[in-house]
């Protein structure tokens, strides 16, 4: 007669041995996957630290040249609101966390690469450039090890805002500022006559009644244009779905920041021309006078974010709509 495998539980010892040998098993995996995440961390944690120290100098130079230059004051903000984004994107980068350390150390050495190429010539603007390059990409290498392709696709927007740290070399920008020049001098042109305000135009100098002026390269306005720019990707990030609209809403921005900064000059030139010269040589409206306008153009830019964010609605409605009745 067979012998019952039965216990007096009614469970079979086989099956209780091959489910505590199971069991077994798996708390041998997760001993070795947290172990070897915990690895993982440190390596991470090591690589950022080496990091940090290897790229001080370029970013100590950063430092001074956006405390320094009105130019790159914008250069201070990029990483704390790229970084804000991140922390509010923290769900979506944890829970598809797949590290890909072999990626991820490959972007970082095309980064070094990048740094050590422009190592031992003296630090002009243009090679301050290249390191922060060198930076940024070196920080994408490191997401990519931490936290894997997925998540880096997920929170592409914050990790390419980074670019905006980068000092444009010293032609480009001072292309920028001639067609940011060039574009408020032909604005103001338009506007005198428009005003009936009689000015003699020669270049970027207007010779009115009583008064002369002459729009320099910091009368650009690249500050609040540079600002412009960064609000405008954002606020279509956040608010917007369609490329069409947030490349509408990137694209009026300069055309926004040549009418507002030419009202700003035909403003304090009346006044100079008309009251005292003082306005426009050394006086607190000159000074701020750009600050009012900025507010200006934020509230235009956020009424044109919400006309094309009902747009977008409509249109989807619309197609919702198609779709619905060819069904």
């Amino acid at each position: 007669m067979r012998k019952s495998r039965l216990g007096k539980s009614g469970i079979g010892l086989g099956d209780e041995e091959a489910s505590l040998a199971a069991h077994h098993d798996i708390d041998v995996f997760l001993q070795t996957s947290a172990w070897c995440s915990g690895r993982m961390d440190f390596i991470a944690l090591l690589l950022a630290v080496s990091m940090t120290a290897w790229f001080w100098v370029p970013l100590v130079k950063l430092f001074t040249l956006a405390s320094e230059d009105e130019h790159f004051s914008h250069l201070l903000l990029v990483p704390i609101l790229a970084f804000y984004l991140l922390f509010v994107n923290k769900v979506a980068i944890l829970a598809s966390r797949r590290q890909s350390p072999f990626v991820g150390l490959l972007v970082m050495a095309s980064g070094a690469v990048c740094y050590w190429l422009a190592a031992g010539q003296h630090w002009t603007q243009d090679r301050l450039a290249v390191a922060m390059l060198a930076f940024i990409v070196t920080c994408w290498g490191l997401f990519l090890f931490c936290f894997g392709w997925e998540s880096f696709r997920k929170t592409l927007f914050p990790l390419m805002l980074l670019l905006f740290m980068i000092p444009l070399p010293i032609d480009l920008l001072d292309q920028v500022i001639l067609l940011l020049q060039r574009s408020s001098a032909d604005t103001v042109d338009v506007l005198f006559s428009t005003l009936g305000i009689h000015a003699v135009r020669e270049g970027f100098t207007f010779e009115l009644s009583n008064f002369i002026i002459f729009i320099e390269g910091e009368c650009s306005g690249i500050r609040s244009f540079f600002a412009l720019i960064i609000t405008s990707l954002v606020a279509g990030y956040w608010c917007l779905e369609s490329w069409w609209a947030r490349a509408t809403l990137v694209a009026v921005v300069l055309p926004l920041a040549i009418i507002k900064n030419a009202f700003r000059i035909i403003g304090l030139t009346l006044l100079a021309n008309n009251l005292d010269p003082a306005f426009l040589i050394d006086s607190a409206l000159h000074r701020n006078s750009g600050i009012p306008l900025f507010i200006i153009s934020l509230a235009i830019l956020f009424s044109l974010t919400c006309l094309l964010r009902q747009l977008e609605r409509l249109f989807k409605r619309n197609l919702e709509a198609g779709n619905h009745a060819q069904a």
